[in-house]
């Protein structure tokens, strides 16, 4: 990767404890990169991603099962060196950090994963860049993109009726999450591509952002989140968007981040990659839904308890399982559809 990249400044800083984050990885911009669960880390721009790692270096670093190297920043932010490095990185088994990158170079990202069918995650406080032209373009006409989610919106700041549409119908607003969390689970279960907008979090959390505003998300919240990404089921690109260290003043806003990456990593560390078909560990449980004239198939995991349900699609496309939750299931046990399941089968 050393044609692409170059080693950060933050490499060389002294770690006293032996237990830090930036003792304990693999720090170079020219890696091979090991075989099993393995984690880059990346910069766009060096300013910003390297005062993100100066405070995630500190972090305790506990993580059994992972490999986690650091390549520095890129050489060259021209969308020719982006998609260059990402179509070598996205064609090896890598869970990817990228730090430092902005809304314009979104669509690059998303042109150089090309890997069949994708979803994709927004967490904004009311899609600014989830609507701009060029990424709601790359929605609606991707051939490559199968859901495109808006997480943890609100309400005041943007109308639901932009949600319309089956591609992006998963979508949660921020009072949904704050009632119920574990529902965010489903949500994010199957996402390969995240980008936080750090505007979601509300200011006293993390002043010094632009844009931020009075509600948002709270720092423990973020952190949630996170681990439900290191959790799912997918190698996932998690980019961090709209932090300006020359805001930052007493370094709170990259401690925030530092600390998501943290828990996003304790997730990986801990995910278990489950197979529907495989009968040795999942149950299936029929429901019929008189009202809607339908039945339903439901899975659940012994192993970890999380649930799908089959949805049927007509003679001409094969059904699929969608993640789901238990409530999902319960509802449907009450002849009635939970709204993401209504939504998934456009009734």
């Amino acid at each position: 990767m050393k044609d692409y990249f170059k080693d950060s400044e933050v490499f060389y800083s002294e770690f006293y404890d032996k237990d830090s984050f930036g003792s304990m990885i693999t720090k170079s911009s020219d890696l091979i990169f090991p075989s099993g669960n393995s984690v880059v880390i990346l910069g766009f721009d060096e300013i910003v991603s390297d005062s993100i790692r100066m405070e995630l270096y500190k972090t305790s670093y506990t993580f059994e099962n992972l490999n986690i190297s650091d390549v520095g920043n890129l050489i060259d932010n021209s969308l020719e060196s982006i998609t260059g490095s990402f179509q070598k990185l996205s064609a090896q088994t890598l869970n990817i950090i990228v730090l430092g990158s902005v809304p314009e170079q979104i669509s690059t990202l998303l042109q150089s994963f090309k890997n069949g069918f994708i979803n994709i995650a927004f967490i904004e406080k009311k899609g600014d860049i989830f609507f701009s032209d060029s990424i709601k373009q790359q929605v609606d006409n991707s051939l490559f993109i199968n859901k495109a989610k808006l997480l943890c919106y609100q309400s005041h700041l943007l109308h639901s009726n932009k949600l319309d549409g089956l591609r992006i119908n998963q979508s949660m607003r921020l009072g949904e999450f704050r009632n119920n969390y574990k529902q965010a689970e489903p949500i994010i279960r199957d996402i390969e591509l995240a980008f936080f907008n750090m505007d979601s979090i509300r200011y006293s959390e993390i002043p010094g952002i632009k844009n931020t505003s009075p509600s948002g998300l709270t720092s423990e919240e973020t952190c949630q989140i996170m681990k439900y990404l290191g959790l799912n089921t997918k190698n996932n690109l998690i980019s961090f968007l709209g932090y300006e260290p020359k805001f930052d003043f007493h370094s709170q806003g990259a401690m925030v981040i530092s600390q998501m990456i943290w828990y996003y990593l304790e997730g990986l560390d801990q995910r278990i990659v489950e197979d529907v078909s495989n009968s040795s560990y999942i149950q299936t449980f029929m429901v019929d839904l008189s009202d809607y004239n339908i039945t339903l198939k439901f899975l659940q995991s012994k192993k970890t308890g999380r649930w799908w349900v089959e949805i049927p699609l007509n003679e001409d496309q094969e059904s699929y399982f969608m993640p789901c939750s238990e409530e999902d299931f319960d509802k449907a046990r009450n002849n009635d559809l939970s709204y993401r399941i209504f939504n998934e089968l456009s009734l």
